[in-house]
């Protein structure tokens, strides 16, 4: 079922995007490396001292998704920037990885996030998806909805995976924020923290566009060739997001 987007702006909010400093917003615990989806390391800088560290979630076996202000630092060759959103597109040995299909998420439901901990082992946490927003004082989604969740992220999950209960990867993680942060309209989630991802659904669009010119293979291909490409994820209709003031 196509999730229910809702045109709304948030005001007094203040993003921090997980790499270089230490952040938490809530428990995690190490992921179950048997059945987890895979997540990849990325460098920054020295890791752990100066400059930390993010993390990418495999999409075929040359190319991961990560977030855009982790591909500007780390040492990855990008492929494709999107022009609004923080997320990326870089190459990648992803063979023998476990590729988890592109899929949805609807408001209310459980979502896990995936990333790499301070030790370099990947970890996990749990929470629920509750709407899209824009951010009006951010430049990071002024012009990109911003998914908002629960589960808990910390310093280095930026470019990590956000999954639902199919285990389908739904969006990149992208930073946090407060959780006292009031709709226009007055109203509060009631969140305990704020988590913030870029949902796939907003950016399926460019991702075909990126993987068909990589592969120079048009999209029906790629999706009979590559198990994460799944023809419910690109062929359903996507809902339009309409923010007015």
């Amino acid at each position: 079922m196509l999730r229910t987007l809702r045109s709304i702006f948030v005001i007094a909010i203040s993003m921090h995007l997980l790499t270089g400093c230490i952040l938490i917003n809530g428990p995690t615990e190490y992921a179950n490396e048997t059945n987890a989806p895979s997540i990849n390391y990325l460098p920054i800088g020295i890791p752990f001292v100066l400059g930390g560290h993010g993390s990418s979630v495999p999409l075929t076996e040359d190319l991961s998704l990560t977030a855009k202000h982790v591909a500007k630092l780390d040492y990855s060759t990008v492929v494709a920037y999107h022009p609004s959103c923080d997320v990326a597109i870089i190459k990648e040995d992803n063979r023998n990885k476990r590729l988890a299909p592109l899929g949805r998420v609807s408001a209310n439901d459980n979502v896990k996030t995936y990333g790499i901990g301070f030790s370099g082992k990947a970890i996990v946490g749990e929470g629920k998806y509750y709407l899209d927003v824009n951010f009006v004082d951010s430049s990071l989604f002024a012009n990109c909805p911003a998914s908002i969740m629960d589960s808990p992220i910390q310093s280095g999950m930026s470019g990590g995976g956000t999954f639902n209960e199919k285990g389908e990867l739904v969006g990149i993680i992208s930073g946090m924020s407060g959780s006292s942060f009031k709709l226009l309209d007055g109203r509060e989630l009631g969140n305990e923290r704020t988590s913030v991802f870029v949902s796939t659904l907003h950016i399926k669009d460019w991702i075909a566009d990126s993987i068909e010119s990589y592969y120079g293979l048009d999209m029906d291909t790629l999706i009979a060739d590559v198990p994460s490409l799944t023809d419910d994820f690109f062929t359903n209709t996507t809902p339009t997001f309409n923010p007015h003031p």
